[in-house]
């Protein structure tokens, strides 16, 4: 009884049957798991690049937002606006956007859609901004205040193939800044000659200041509100005799062009891997909010948009961002902004 019973147990063991569904069940559970993983993977890495595209978004509108709180000119698509625009020194920037528009200023409107006939929304943003308030005390005694200012340009360059059908990316946002210009009313209240070319003498050479505080030297005397064809609206000030004159002076080219910083100028988004969100994007991007889209002539608005609205004293302007990744792989990544700054034209 005994020996028998040994002998079955020595010959027990699993069936080809039990060894296939075990096979076939284990196959499953490592499938399954790696599913998983890979998902949770995937779902990780867009997590982090939705917070990244989020951050950079912010980040962007902080910028725009910090520098026009300093504005004191807001430029629309008037003739002072588009004529300050043409003598801005752009050679050798990213190139804009075949259709790129600056806002329409409404002084009675408030924000809104545009419809058509009726478009004031803009896809790109100029404007003066205080650069510094200088204080300078003269030989004589005479103690003087003159504000220097800069122009700041902010437009879209396409990127690569530019903006294509069902394609989301393909547009940068540059950034240009001018080189500093000085208020014109401030040098014309200084009455007395000697003092006037003191003044003019401290800002060319970039001497110290009355607070002992030095800035970048200045060439342009800028009156603010009058067209640049008008001769006096731009004048470059003269090192031989420390007055001003209406032309320029070699190597400055004529006619007068506002020349930019000399810092490498580039897209704000060229070392991000993102793309300012295009036409093509899908609808629930949020692009044209304001602006009627249109994909002719490099298309317009795409996820830059700006509307000004308000009388001088109270300007109201708009600023809709939206940004993509443009990593290719998973879902797209993007996010969209939107604030409303309030200045002043001076």
């Amino acid at each position: 009884m005994t020996m028998r019973t040994s002998k079955r147990s020595a010959q027990a063991g699993f069936s080809m049957v039990e060894l296939v569904v075990s096979a076939a069940l284990l196959g499953g559970l490592v499938y399954a798991v790696s599913v998983l993983s890979l998902s949770g993977g995937e779902a990780q890495e867009y997590a982090r690049r939705l917070g990244r595209v989020t951050e950079i978004t912010h980040d962007l509108l902080d910028q725009m937002r910090t520098e026009m709180v300093s504005s004191v000119r807001i430029f629309g698509s008037d003739a002072e606006g588009v004529a300050n625009l043409a003598v801005l020194d752009l050679d050798g920037a990213p190139t804009p956007l075949a259709d790129m528009r600056l806002p329409t200023i409404t002084t009675g409107a408030s924000l809104r859609p545009d419809s058509s006939g009726d478009e004031i929304t803009g896809n790109s943003l100029f404007f003066t901004k205080l650069a510094w308030s200088d204080r300078f005390v003269c030989t004589s005694g005479g103690e003087y205040y003159v504000d220097v200012f800069r122009w700041v340009y902010y437009y879209l360059t396409p990127e690569g193939a530019g903006p294509s059908a069902g394609n989301p990316i393909g547009l940068n946002i540059v950034r240009i800044e001018s080189e500093p210009l000085v208020d014109a009313s401030g040098i014309e209240r200084i009455t007395n000659s000697t003092d006037q070319r003191e003044v003019l003498e401290h800002l060319a050479t970039a001497s110290a200041d009355a607070n002992g505080d030095t800035h970048v030297e200045c060439e342009i005397v800028w009156r603010k509100g009058a067209l640049p064809s008008v001769l006096g609206t731009l004048r470059q000030i003269d090192e031989t005799s420390w007055s001003l004159s209406n032309y320029p002076i070699d190597p400055r080219q004529d006619p007068f062009e506002v020349e930019r910083t000399t810092e490498l100028v580039q897209g704000l988004l060229s070392y991000r891997h993102h793309s300012i969100a295009t036409n093509y994007a899908r609808s629930s991007f949020g692009t044209g909010r304001y602006g009627l889209a249109t994909n002719s002539g490099g298309g317009f608005p795409h996820g830059f948009e700006v509307q000004v609205v308000g009388p001088s004293t109270a300007r109201q302007t708009v600023l809709h961002l939206v940004v993509c990744s443009t990593h290719l792989r998973g879902q797209w990544a993007w996010s969209r902004e939107q604030v409303v700054v309030d200045t002043r034209d001076q």
